[in-house]
């Protein structure tokens, strides 16, 4: 007589759901999104930087003699021209 052979058991695993397009569309509207506020949040954040720094340092009002011949006295030589 033969000895009995093991069963094997392999369980069917369910299958996965299916992706559709609108469940791809909707994943890269919500990453875009995400990526849109926080670019907007770090923009915000160098503005506010920038404000606060052009408070405390405000440019200076001539860096340059000015250049343009309809500015008054840019005949005279930026050295001797009154402050």
């Amino acid at each position: 007589m033969q000895t009995p052979q093991p069963f094997i058991v392999t369980p069917i695993r369910e299958p996965a759901p299916e992706m559709t397009v609108a469940d791809v569309i909707l994943g890269a509207i919500g990453l875009t999104g995400v990526m849109v506020l926080v670019a907007l949040l770090l923009g915000g954040i160098v503005a506010l930087l920038l404000v606060a720094w052009h408070r405390r340092r405000p440019p200076e009002s001539d860096h340059l003699p000015s250049v343009s011949p309809f500015t008054p006295g840019a005949d005279v030589p930026p050295t001797s021209r009154a402050r």
